[in-house]
C-alpha cells in the first residue's frame, strides 16, 4: 500500500491531466458527440453477413 501512495504522490499531476482527458472522452461519447467532426458517407453492406458498417470521413 505505501509504493501506491508513493505512486500517486510522485505522479499527481499527471494522473489528474489524464484523469481530465478521460472524463472529457467519456463525457463527449455518453453525449453522443464524437470528439472529431467526422460525417457519415454512407452504410456500406458487404456481400457476406447481415451487419452495415459506416464509412466516415473527416471534414
Amino acid at each position: 500500500m505505501e509504493k501506491v501512495k508513493e505512486f500517486v504522490q510522485t505522479n499527481l499531476i499527471a494522473l489528474l491531466v489524464g484523469g481530465l482527458f478521460y472524463a472529457l472522452f467519456v463525457y463527449y461519447n455518453w453525449q453522443g458527440n464524437s470528439i472529431c467532426d467526422c460525417e457519415t458517407t454512407e452504410n456500406y453492406r458487404p456481400s457476406q453477413g447481415n451487419r452495415s458498417v459506416n464509412h466516415f470521413y473527416h471534414k
